[in-house]
């Protein structure tokens, strides 16, 4: 049995960025591997680019265009291997990841998820991510790098936990939030593992409004299953997000209308003399 399938959806990745990205599977330290490679309807020579590796261990799936969820869901369909490890077609992963990843999940049984810190490029700047994630942190934001990724397969099977469409841009934070709502552990490695590019291409950056939305959903599924009091809804928000927030001036305690995080222009945080209230401008409220 191949102890660990690592899945790569492929749409019209630049080529140099594609061809980094495969070889920093293939020269992994780590071998007992399959790479399953789903090219999602790419009109671009991507093709051409993968097929141009001659290693055995690629498992080459060609599909009409489905999105990243569909790529996905086939490739967990596909897979052999006892781990899922996940990685996107424009990032690299670091030679020892899979091997580290695998060692700690053979060795921490009681771990379904595996993260890991990054470095996002061009800028070079590393990302610390939590290690050990529970509710309350997930629902302040999303804390796992998805192509860090490294899952046990049994229990995504035993709950049947898939990538869901309902989420879109955010489906990785939704199988997360169900995960731990079915009392699986996830957690972070404390190293970098994997470079993450940022670019105005990259479905990251194009579909920011969108994930957004998708994210909120998820928190509100979230908020539901920690209790079905609403009333209880916004403390639970305040909690979540207060380690985020900055210390504040005297003058914004008393009153201020401020966005909670800087990219996301339309949460705010309502200031009234230390009442603080939150609102979301309606088109990105959760249905």
């Amino acid at each position: 049995m191949t102890l660990v399938s690592v899945i790569m959806p492929v749409y019209n990745t630049k080529e140099e960025y594609l061809r980094a990205a495969i070889e920093s599977i293939l020269n992994q330290t780590f071998s007992d591997f399959e790479f399953i490679i789903i090219n999602d309807g790419s009109t671009n020579n991507a093709e051409d680019v993968i097929l141009s590796y001659k290693d055995e261990r690629i498992k080459y799936l060609k599909q009409e265009n489905q999105g990243i969820v569909g790529a996905l869901n086939r490739g967990l369909e596909e897979s052999r291997g006892e781990y899922i490890a996940r990685m996107d077609s424009d990032d690299i992963s670091y030679p020892e990841r899979l091997e580290k990843q695998y060692n700690f999940l053979t060795e921490n049984q009681d771990i379904s998820i595996l993260g890991a810190n990054i470095r996002i490029l061009p800028q070079n700047r590393v990302l610390k991510m939590p290690q050990n994630i529970a509710v309350m942190d997930l629902l302040s934001d999303n804390c796992l790098i998805h192509p860090t990724v490294m899952i046990r397969k049994s229990d995504l099977q035993k709950y049947n936990l898939r990538y869901e469409n309902d989420c879109p841009y955010a489906e990785d934070y939704n199988l997360w939030a169900k995960a731990l709502m079915r009392d699986l552990h996830i957690k972070n490695m404390q190293e970098v593992l994997l470079d993450y590019r940022v670019y105005p291409e990259n479905s990251t950056t194009k579909n920011r409004e969108e994930r957004i939305k998708s994210s909120f959903k998820v928190q509100d599924m979230l908020l539901n299953y920690l209790t079905d009091d609403v009333k209880l809804h916004k403390k639970l928000l305040e909690i979540a997000y207060s380690k985020k927030r900055k210390k504040s001036t005297l003058l914004e305690n008393l009153f201020s209308i401020k966005n909670l995080y800087k990219d996301w222009a339309k949460y705010k945080l309502l200031t009234i003399f230390g009442c603080e209230f939150y609102f979301k401008v309606k088109e990105f409220a959760c249905e």
